[in-house]
C-alpha cells in the first residue's frame, strides 16, 4: 500500500465504503419486509399497559 498514490488509496477506501453502504441498505431493505411474529409471554415478562406492578 506504501506505493500506491494517495489518489488511488482514497479509491479504494471510499470504493469499501460504499460497498458497506450498499449492503447495510440491502440488509435493511431485506429486515423492513420481513413480518416478526407476536412477542411470546410464556414467561410472564411482558407487562400490559394498565399494570401497576413493579
Amino acid at each position: 500500500m506504501k506505493k500506491l498514490p494517495e489518489p488511488v488509496k482514497w479509491l479504494i477506501i471510499l470504493a469499501a465504503l460504499g460497498a458497506m453502504g450498499a449492503m447495510m441498505w440491502a440488509v435493511n431493505d431485506r429486515a423492513s419486509r420481513v413480518e416478526m411474529p407476536a412477542p411470546d409471554n410464556s414467561f410472564g415478562i411482558y407487562r400490559t399497559a394498565g399494570s401497576s406492578e413493579p
